[in-house]
């Protein structure tokens, strides 16, 4: 972005200036929000390295054996409207960058309306152009049942679905995998503590100082005294795996209801997901599968395709955790000092004028990429994009007011112009 633009954001959105030449990044979490980070860092020339406190890349919501590849839908004009169609045309253009490298199925998702709400929401996306008719165009319960293979039901509310002909599905780990080709990669290494000495970042005694260094480890993004202040928050996710039967394995697409069902591969489905509030602990707690959310999973499905699968046919589940914001847009961008971020801004209480500000004060080198909630398949490479932009610099990938709505002090402007802090 120029200085001009950088300057037409709100003083307590403008980064910081970018880096002056490209250095050593260390990023916090190999899932896809780190390995997209690392990806678009190591194009612009920066050395990464990403330290994952687990034994591999991918050990959380990433490392779901499938992942539905197809956008949020948001009506109306807005910037989380302009992001979501931008991550996914940016996603779409990644996966063909990345070829065969990652294990995927761009067999189309059908994604059919839960409820009058949604139907709303579907028209309204139709009207105001969310994605090309090429991307995205209403089907009829006949179309629809072509598509997808199985029957889908007419009734008023099935009668138009949504079809994406340029999703599918995704093997997350192979994703993040491709993604981190370039940079060098650490397990087992528990960060848990961030110094900066004037110069450089410091997290472990085994890892070389940084110059920058990204949060890209979800829930735990808080886990530092630097960020415990992010609003973030947990939800649980329960994904079931489940055998085909002679009338699933028909299934052409992948299908999203009130829940999904992932076409069968070598004779399984991924079916789900739950999406539950749990314990907001840091570090979080260890999430394992239980037999009761693989039956709510199966019970959801049957209300919506009776039959479709025979008894018994729960294969086994996995659990993971999935950070949320409450505005469903991730937090991209650097971590301001919040004590001195409320005082500095502490006018906007009184609606004091923009230009009477000075530019927020940020932590050196610090940045956040987390929140991506149950989209980072589809949102994490185009955020990845914007935060190495914003380090490196160079043109963003999107416009400023959608750079402003991703960024993570945007909750405390809000709280301070309410008076809430």
């Amino acid at each position: 972005m120029s200085d001009s633009r950088r300057a037409a954001l709100p003083p307590w959105f403008r980064p910081p200036p970018p880096a002056a030449f490209p250095g050593h990044a260390l990023i916090i979490g190999a899932g896809i929000a780190g390995a997209a980070t690392a990806a678009a860092l190591i194009r612009r020339g920066w050395r990464v390295t990403v330290a994952e406190r687990h034994g591999h890349v991918a050990a959380g919501a990433s490392g779901n054996p499938a992942g539905i590849h197809m956008p949020r839908i948001v009506a109306g004009c807005s910037p989380e409207r302009d992001f979501h169609a931008a991550a996914f045309r940016h996603g779409i253009a990644e996966l063909a960058r990345l070829g065969q490298a990652v294990t995927r199925q761009a067999c189309g998702v059908l994604q059919l309306c839960a409820g009058e709400r949604q139907v709303r929401q579907r028209d309204a996306a139709l009207r105001s152009g969310f994605l090309p008719p090429d991307m995205m165009r209403p089907v009829g319960p006949a179309e629809a049942s072509e598509l997808a293979g199985i029957p889908i039901a007419g009734t008023s509310i099935d009668c138009q679905s949504l079809w994406f002909p340029q999703g599918g599905w995704i093997e997350p780990g192979s994703l993040c995998r491709a993604l981190l080709a370039g940079a060098k990669v650490r397990t087992g290494i528990a960060v848990t503590a961030l110094r900066h000495d004037g110069k450089l970042w410091h997290a472990h005694d085994s890892l070389e100082p940084a110059d920058a260094v990204i949060l890209a480890n979800g829930i735990d993004a808080r886990m530092f005294e630097q960020s415990a202040w992010l609003p973030l928050s947990p939800r649980r996710g329960q994904i079931s795996m489940v055998r085909a039967s002679e009338r699933s394995s028909r299934q052409r697409c992948v299908v999203s209801h009130d829940g999904y069902i992932i076409r069968a591969t070598s004779g399984e489905h991924v079916i789900g997901a739950t999406f539950d509030h749990v314990e907001d602990v840091i570090p979080a707690n260890r999430q394992y599968a239980v037999a009761a959310d693989d039956a709510r999973n199966l019970a959801q499905l049957e209300t919506r395709f009776p039959g479709l699968l025979d008894p018994d046919c729960v294969l086994g589940g996995r659990a993971s955790l999935r950070a949320m914001t409450t505005d469903h847009l991730p937090l991209t961008g650097p971590v301001p000092l919040v004590g001195r971020f409320v005082e500095d801004f502490a006018g906007l209480r009184h609606g004091r004028l923009e230009r009477t500000f000075g530019e927020a004060v940020c932590h050196p080198g610090l940045w956040v990429i987390a929140g991506l909630g149950a989209r980072g398949l589809v949102t994490a490479p185009l955020a990845g994009e914007l935060l190495a932009a914003q380090i490196s610099g160079g043109p963003w990938p999107v416009g400023a007011e959608t750079a402003a709505a991703l960024h993570p002090a945007r909750f405390l402007v809000r709280d301070l112009k309410r008076s809430k802090i």
